[in-house]
């Protein structure tokens, strides 16, 4: 594997020199400990991986909650199949329902048919979870899994399905699918923001802090409520670094 670090704007006065970190996989690295060292799949290129703030669920320490559960009552319409890209039948109706459902959901220019097409084409991650109603295909994730874990990486779903909880259906239902197929890991991408905390509803859940993963969600919580300019540098880390402020 190959790091490469894209220098962002400093701040000398506190001596605050700050990068973004990519990684480029490389033939015989192991994805899994690519994404136990923090990295996430990009979409800009394949084997381009980004580190970030990134959930991950640890399925040996799940188990459904009452809210889960109502959840998975609400959506028994679902069912679901993972699907290697390899083996996938691409349709060009796919692309247009991923792009509906980000602009709606998410604004114009977050996600492009063409960007999808391509990311089914190009096989940018390895697998696509299709969730239908009986016969029907209702939504798409396009994953990355290996036999330890499981990326849940670029959902998306016909919006006719928006008021029938189809969202937290798709993500809850592929967590349980992962745990009864034995892996140890699913990932949630990233949480930066209050949007972001549904995420953090499974029991396991733990968030990287950039230096190691954290069952310890209230402080995340917090870290997100009190925003950047709040968060403190972990004193533990820089004693294990043996640095003194």
């Amino acid at each position: 594997m190959k790091l490469y670090f894209l220098e962002e704007k400093a701040e000398y006065s506190k001596y605050k020199f700050p990068y973004r970190v990519y990684l480029k996989k490389q033939n015989g690295d192991d994805l899994n400990k690519i994404y136990n060292m923090g990295f996430l799949a990009s979409r800009a290129k394949k084997d381009l991986f980004y580190l970030a703030r990134g959930l991950r669920v640890d399925l040996a320490k799940f188990e459904k909650s009452s809210e889960n559960r109502r959840i998975l009552k609400k959506t028994k319409y679902m069912n679901l199949n993972i699907v290697d890209l390899k083996q996938f039948e691409y349709d060009f109706t796919i692309a247009k329902m991923g792009k509906d459902f980000y602009e709606r959901r998410f604004g114009r220019k977050v996600m492009s048919a063409n960007k999808i097409r391509w990311l089914f084409k190009k096989q940018v991650l390895s697998h696509v979870i299709v969730y239908k109603d009986q016969d029907k295909s209702l939504g798409y994730c396009l994953v990355n899994k290996t036999d330890r874990i499981l990326h849940y990486a670029y959902p998306f779903y016909d919006l006719s399905y928006f008021r029938r909880n189809a969202g937290m259906g798709m993500m809850l239902r592929t967590v349980i699918e992962a745990k009864k197929q034995g892996l140890k890991y699913l990932y949630l991408g990233t949480c930066y923001s209050k949007k972001a905390l549904y995420k953090t509803q499974f029991k396991g859940c733990e968030y990287f802090t950039g230096w190691n993963w954290s069952s310890d969600i209230d402080k995340l919580k917090e870290k997100i409520n009190n925003g950047v300019k709040n968060i403190k540098l972990d004193k533990s880390i820089l004693d294990k670094l043996g640095i003194e402020i």
